[in-house]
């Protein structure tokens, strides 16, 4: 950090004496006044990184904690369709009752009998080829019935053995899916069971005019087997779109074996737009921003969603300071695969007063980046999935609109990562472990040349965490709600600014104002919450107890490492356009002297339209 500083410095210097050679008509006067503010403005950005970084990096550790914010709460709030309630599994032990007469059985298997109609035959066939790389998809079946080989089998052990593949092949979501006994002969040590695969005829809406289809956001399609995990993620993919609600039904197909599904969807408006204020920012750039957003639903039919935003500071001094922002958001389903893009792009400025003029300090910041999630795993409480996303980001600042080059990027980054949802009762996780590593796609600098004090790295490599538990529960018949949230950063790199992990405003530890942070390379805080629900009124009285810790080189420049923080607020909704959340509260550890005060009170507000 001290290295930057210094280098800071030294182009704050170099481009004050430029801007003032270049007006050397205007007089020596006139230079010394423009070098002593240059100089000024460089002890003025040096003071200010002993405790934190510069104004951009601030900026840039806000935005990611304001945006992490925003996909946590989208996470908890994605739709969750349970067609099949989960059930505690039968004991199975995998015995067959003792009795006679009974045959020795050596060699079982799951067999599709002649007869069927020849989609739902070759959707049988397909489910049981027993392929070693990509085996059939019902060959779990199979393989199960290879623990009762030796085993002796009478009547009641062979209805038993049914209702145990039929129970297992439920459980998987197989439900229209059954297994029969034909005629055979035991006594040859065989036993062939009958399989009439369960596959979809046909998959509709109820009404023939419905706009869009359905056909990317369900995973399987008419020929393939009925399976109800993959109905379900069709139906929470359409449900993601905010203005339609879908209900599905199975129903007889026209033929044995065969089932269709029907989708009903209701939809209301296909737009949205929302007014917003809050006092969120910094108070340098503009504490109150202001924003609007206009959301369309739906608007390729393809369960897609589209947004975009503003926001503006609207504290009445721009020209003393001020920050706007625009932000653009598509994502798309496709099956098991979710597909999401985001740019943004924001700016602030904001005086310096000097000792003999008054600069300008500025920055902008522009972001791009692709998501890519695939699910390939679920099941009745749980659902697994594998997200790949990169990125860019360019930023810089200025000094009087002369650029500052040590503080340009142009960088862009990988992440890999595992998402994990699971369903515990009424309670709800929702966790994601990732890892980010800076790359040199799309043209991104190149580190700079390495210094004796470690210089930090375009290149890192970096670890996540970030979990968030919902618990409902109840005492003496009054509902409540605990909430836990962990986010965590690890790395072995020096990074920049930009990069850091921060704590200290209302997206991390609350209780504090947000203007000054503790920022490092790693750190960690946790989030806990309880919830009275007022439902009545449709408001919620919540309390927050919130800690979090930063590690790493940086903290040698910082006054102290951890943060406890406590709030007490009141969110909830008005009229049904109308949401709000207002809270109060205060720091209970900071370190000494950092400038954080009780109480500390904070709102935002939104007004849909």
């Amino acid at each position: 950090m001290n290295n930057n500083i210094d280098r800071q410095c030294r182009s704050l210097k170099r481009t004050r004496d430029a801007w003032a050679g270049r007006r050397a008509h205007r007089g020596m006067s006139r230079r010394l006044v423009s070098f002593a503010g240059a100089i000024w403005a460089a002890l003025h950005l040096a003071l200010a990184s002993a405790q934190s970084s510069d104004p951009l990096a601030e900026q840039e550790q806000r935005r990611r904690a304001q945006e992490q914010a925003i996909e946590r709460e989208r996470a908890a709030n994605a739709p969750n369709v349970a067609l099949q309630p989960a059930e505690r599994a039968a004991l199975d032990d995998g015995k067959l009752p003792d009795e006679s007469p009974c045959f020795r059985i050596d060699e079982l298997a799951l067999e599709v009998p002649r007869g069927l109609a020849e989609d739902v035959e070759a959707a049988g066939a397909r489910a049981l080829l027993p392929n070693p790389l990509f085996p059939g998809e019902l060959m779990f079946a199979n393989d199960y019935l290879q623990r009762y080989r030796g085993q002796c089998i009478g009547t009641n052990g062979l209805n038993l053995l049914v209702h145990r593949v039929m129970a297992l092949l439920i459980a998987r979501g197989y439900s229209t899916t059954r297994v029969l006994i034909g005629p055979q002969d035991l006594s040859s040590g065989k036993l062939r069971l009958q399989l009439i695969p369960g596959v979809i005829g046909a998959i509709r809406f109820a009404d023939p005019k419905t706009y869009g289809t359905w056909r990317n956001a369900f995973p399987t399609g008419p020929g393939d087997l009925l399976n109800l995990r993959k109905l379900e993620q069709g139906l929470e993919q359409m449900k993601r779109v905010p203005n339609q609600d879908v209900d599905m039904q199975i129903v007889p197909g026209a033929s044995a074996g065969e089932s269709d599904v029907v989708i009903a969807v209701k939809r209301a408006k296909p737009w949205s737009l929302t007014l917003g204020a809050d006092d969120s920012g910094f108070k340098t750039t503009g504490a109150l921003q202001g924003s609007v957003s206009l959301s369309i639903d739906n608007p390729l039919g393809l369960s897609d969603l589209f947004n975009i935003g503003y926001t503006h500071d609207i504290n009445g001094h721009e020209s003393k300071y001020g920050t706007h922002g625009a932000s653009a958001y598509y994502a798309i389903p496709w099956g098991n695969w979710t597909f999401t893009a985001t740019a943004s792009e924001y700016d602030y400025h904001q005086q310096i007063a000097g000792a003999f003029t008054t600069l300008v300090s500025s920055g902008k910041s522009k972001t791009f980046d692709l998501k890519a999630e695939y699910q390939f795993y679920r099941n009745q409480v749980q659902k697994n999935m594998v997200e790949f996303r990169v990125g860019k980001r360019f930023s810089e600042a200025f000094i009087d609109g002369t650029a500052i080059d040590v503080q340009h990027r142009d960088n862009s980054y990988a992440e890999i990562g595992w998402e994990h949802k699971h369903y515990l009762g009424a309670a709800q996780l929702d966790s994601t472990i990732a890892y980010r590593w800076g790359v040199p796609w799309f043209g991104a600098q190149a580190d700079l040349p390495p210094s004796a004090g470690g210089t930090p790295t375009y290149y890192y490599r970096m670890e996540t965490l970030d979990a968030t538990l919902n618990v409902p529960f109840a005492i003496a018949a009054t509902p409540l709600r605990y909430s836990l949230t962990v986010r965590a950063q690890n790395t072995g790199n020096a990074l920049y600014p930009t990069e850091f992990f921060s704590i200290g405003s209302r997206y991390t530890v609350r209780g504090f104002d947000g203007n000054t942070m503790l920022a490092a390379e790693k750190g960690v805080f946790v989030r806990n919450e309880l919830e009275l629900p007022l439902p009545r009124f449709g408001q919620a009285i919540y309390l927050g107890l919130d800690g979090g810790e930063v590690f790493g080189h940086e903290t040698a420049n910082l006054l102290g490492r951890h943060l406890i923080g406590a709030v007490i607020g009141l969110r909830g909704s008005l009229l049904q356009h109308v949401s709000y959340d207002v809270f109060l509260g205060g720091p209970l550890h900071q370190p000494a002297g950092f400038p954080n005060r009780w109480p500390v009170a904070g709102f935002s507000l939104s007004f849909l339209l």
